[in-house]
């Protein structure tokens, strides 16, 4: 269903350089361009703005469980064509055994993960959302909303020529990351009871064989102590690997553990046959943060409501952002698009309660689960006597994923409301 031009705001401008629209959407990464896609497929005005150019670099681990793959799909992307590479399962290490989990075979999700740089897939989900019909402005930087009586209804933006105008837009999404300080502008914040993950990862060129699963570590140590984070490789294609370490600031050594030291333990853990050396390296080594569980506050304010990484969207177990910041935009389309065409503003504002109801209980455990293992002696146990039971993995593999068949009833379902009563948030 077609909306109607947006009432009352001025006509946009033959040359291109339009000051109005339906929805302005700040940044273009996988949230953005969901959110454009979205919009413009049911016909919305819609202009798409990022102080980038495409494509461009991000730091990431660049991996889709099941969940994201379902994601991608859902706005027209194949994952079996030429420049994914798909991935099987998960493969952890552990001090004492190596245990290959197959992703579980379920009805509503598909049973593959992929990967792709994000210097490739950004560029791709953009250019589904230009096809759709949404306005892509690059290189022009949102750079503080515009307030009318306690309401957002558009944007300075400043153009590549260095000049800024007045965007006015009946509804704004801010989708620009974690840091988002567009959204800060407007007066959101972090929650800092909530967990934060940082990140470092490099590209190398390694002559091991690439498989077909994600692999992870998680028993990371540096003089006898265990470390409280964890490193991955995951297979590029054409002999590259994506080389990582997470950490979360739920432990008390967290300022004391730059992710870029974590990395340096992890490569150093690493067998010297898989070249993960400076001489194979691809690529500056980059690091940036993981808001997590929800952490931003509010998540939507008169006329804006934020996406993905900029309202910490993102898994608290495992940092996945990529699924969470397709289906959160998907979300927030849906509602701006029937607040449009019903003219009744406030149902885009139910957003942050679709979101709980989604994702409420399930963040509600993850957040436990982050305090949990930010506990030295927990994160020990864990890693000596529960990685070498294959069945308690697969499960912890449904449950860390988000892979869970969501019955009502369930043992995922049990598990979670049991966790949820003898752990509730502090």
């Amino acid at each position: 269903m077609a909306v109607e031009p947006a009432r009352g705001l001025p006509a946009g401008e033959a040359d291109g350089r339009r000051t109005e629209a339906d929805v302005l959407v700040v940044g273009a990464g996988p949230a953005g361009a969901a959110a454009a896609y979205h919009l413009a497929r049911h016909g919305v005005d819609v202009i798409l703005a990022d102080k980038a150019s495409f494509p461009r670099e991000k730091v990431c681990g660049d991996g889709l469980t099941p969940r994201g793959v379902r994601a991608i799909q859902g706005m027209g992307v194949d994952p079996t064509e030429a420049g994914f590479v798909r991935v099987d399962g998960l493969r952890v290490y552990g001090p004492t055994v190596v245990l290959d989990l197959p992703w579980p075979k379920l009805e509503r999700l598909p049973d593959f993960g992929v990967v792709r740089t994000r210097h490739d897939l950004d560029h791709l989900l953009v250019q589904r959302a230009v096809k759709a019909g949404a306005t892509l402005w690059e290189r022009a930087e949102a750079v503080a909303p515009l307030v009318d009586d306690g309401w957002v209804v558009g944007a300075s933006v400043r153009r590549e020529d260095g000049e800024a105008e007045t965007v006015r837009a009946r509804y704004v999404l801010a989708a620009d990351g974690a840091a988002s300080r567009f959204a800060g502008k407007a007066g959101v914040r972090r929650d800092p009871t909530r967990p934060l993950g940082v990140a470092a990862r490099r590209y190398y060129r390694s002559p091991r064989p690439q498989g077909t699963y994600f692999e992870s570590w998680f028993d990371l140590w540096e003089n006898g102590v265990i470390l409280p984070g964890y490193g991955w490789i995951f297979p590029v294609g054409d002999g590259i690997l994506n080389v990582g370490a997470g950490l979360l600031n739920t432990t008390s050594h967290f300022k004391e553990v730059s992710p870029r030291r974590m990395l340096d333990v992890f490569l150093r853990t690493l067998p010297e046959e898989w070249g993960m050396v400076e001489a194979n390296a691809e690529g500056e080594l980059l690091s940036g943060p993981l808001p997590m569980g929800m952490n931003r506050r509010p998540l939507a304010l008169p006329g804006l409501l934020l996406l993905g990484d900029a309202g910490g969207v993102v898994n608290p177990f495992t940092g996945e952002g990529i699924a969470y910041a397709i289906e959160s935009a998907e979300v927030a389309a849906e509602l701006v698009h029937d607040a449009l065409a019903s003219d009744r503003p406030g149902l885009a504002h139910s957003y942050p309660i679709e979101l709980r109801r989604r994702y409420g209980r399930y963040f509600t455990v993850g957040r436990a689960f982050a305090r949990a293992i930010g506990n030295a002696t927990f994160m020990r146990l864990s890693v000596l006597y529960g990685f070498p039971r294959e069945r308690l993995m697969r499960f912890a593999l449904r449950m860390l994923a988000n892979l869970t068949d969501g019955r009502d009833g369930d043992l995922d379902d049990r598990v979670m409301d049991w966790i949820v009563r003898i752990a509730p948030e502090r």
